[in-house]
């Protein structure tokens, strides 16, 4: 059984040490470090403790925030006479808690990433959670299901996964890329020159069995037949990209 001491030093500190007994045997196992005032205390128990919890014990979290607890600096040994003197008696600092972190998330990263969104006049589609969901998708490219994980690394409270679907659907039905890419001419035109422009085009297919508005049954680059888009990407004189998708229509179909 391993436990948390604390043992007062020849100078005068404080040192934590993490001990145990086998056989009825004691014997100090690490030595955390030494600490002069409260709050050098209250770290290094911190540190102590987190050392004795077992990485391969979970947690069951109950939402109870756990107790602060207090701690104080050991006293200087007894003076070997019996009465001391008043000015000689030890005086006992105040405690303070120990500290804890309670929250940390890159909240500047998203406020950054939506102030771009905004300067390229993409706030015109008036939709919060596909603008969380775009956020999301450019901080870390994940799956719909994993967003409102990246969402709470950056700060923010995902919507339910229900809600993400209808807002993807919103998005294919309100035509957002078309406000989207007349957004991305605006802040072009106006900011950009647009004589000289690039534009080169490639495919996606993806693993569907049947086809839709957007994806169209056809040979892709990869020689597969499934249902595919194509991506253009564009480019001007100054390198600012913007992308589109539109639908693949060929004449060869996949045998009903």
């Amino acid at each position: 059984m391993a436990w948390i001491r604390r043992v007062r030093t020849a100078s005068g500190a404080t040192a934590v040490q993490i001990a145990e007994s086998i056989g009825g045997r004691r014997r100090i196992v690490r030595h955390v470090g030494s600490a002069r005032d409260d709050a050098e205390l209250g770290l290094l128990l911190e540190q102590a403790r987190r050392l004795l919890i077992d990485d391969g014990q979970g947690m069951l979290d109950l939402g109870i925030t756990p107790p602060v607890r207090r701690t104080s600096m050991l006293p200087p040994p007894l003076p070997s006479t019996l009465f001391p003197a008043a000015a000689d008696r030890p005086v006992r600092p105040p405690t303070v808690p120990a500290p804890r972190v309670l929250k940390t998330s890159s909240g500047l990263l998203f406020e950054a990433l939506a102030g771009v969104y905004a300067g390229l006049g993409f706030d015109a589609v008036a939709d919060e959670v596909f603008r969380d969901l775009a956020i999301a998708r450019v901080a870390e490219p994940t799956s719909l299901l994993d967003v409102d994980r990246v969402l709470a690394e950056l700060g923010r409270v995902s919507v339910s996964l229900s809600t993400r679907k209808r807002t993807l659907r919103r998005c294919h039905a309100g035509d957002y890329r078309t406000q989207i890419a007349a957004a991305c001419f605006a802040h072009a035109a106006a900011s950009g020159d647009v004589s000289l422009c690039l534009y080169d085009v490639t495919t996606l297919y993806f693993e569907a069995e049947h086809e839709d508005d957007l994806r169209k049954v056809g040979y892709s680059k990869e020689r597969r037949v499934d249902p595919q888009i194509v991506v253009g990407l564009l480019v001007d004189g100054a390198g600012s990209r913007w992308r589109s998708a539109a639908s693949k229509a060929t004449a060869r179909r996949r045998p009903r």
